[in-house]
């Protein structure tokens, strides 16, 4: 993929539900099974239901094909992340890389900080985020939350 701008965004709807949630079980149920033991069908199909919302959540395409999901939010201070996922096939080549910059660079022209929370055993995420200059700031039983505050510019000169 060697174009800048090679993924649109849209809004997702409810046509979108299943998409959303099976690629959610394909990137989390390992990872759901080593911290609680199990995949609970019913409790994660119920879960999802409630917390789908197509206020947040946006499908990622590229080459006109749906390849992931993204919810996020943004209020007066801040840009939340709580999701992120793309399709294996189409993950390590870039397209995370790529909206990740495109968030920090509206979070530093609104001056917002970014936040998201990821799994204590999700290492690769940790890693992909750390590479961004996200920093802990506190932690669940299950997760780290991290943060990206904006750069503080007095002059062209010096940034924080």
């Amino acid at each position: 993929y060697g174009g800048r701008k090679m993924y649109k965004l849209r809004r997702a709807t409810q046509d979108d539900y299943s998409f959303a949630y099976n690629l959610i079980k394909t990137n989390m149920k390992d990872y759901a099974v080593r911290i609680w033991g199990t995949w609970n069908e019913d409790f994660q199909e119920k879960f999802f239901k409630n917390y789908f919302s197509t206020k947040i959540f946006q499908i990622i395409v590229v080459e006109n094909k749906d390849v992931g999901i993204i919810a996020l939010d943004k209020n007066k201070t801040a840009i939340i992340i709580y999701e992120i996922h793309l399709l294996p096939q189409y993950q390590r080549k870039g397209i995370g890389s790529l909206i990740f910059s495109d968030i920090i660079k509206i979070a530093q022209k609104e001056n917002l900080e970014i936040t998201l929370k990821v799994l204590k055993i999700n290492f690769a995420a940790q890693k992909f985020y750390n590479k961004f200059g996200f920093e802990k700031y506190g932690e669940t039983e299950t997760h780290f939350l991290l943060k990206k505050k904006p750069f503080n510019c007095f002059s062209n000169y010096y940034c924080s």
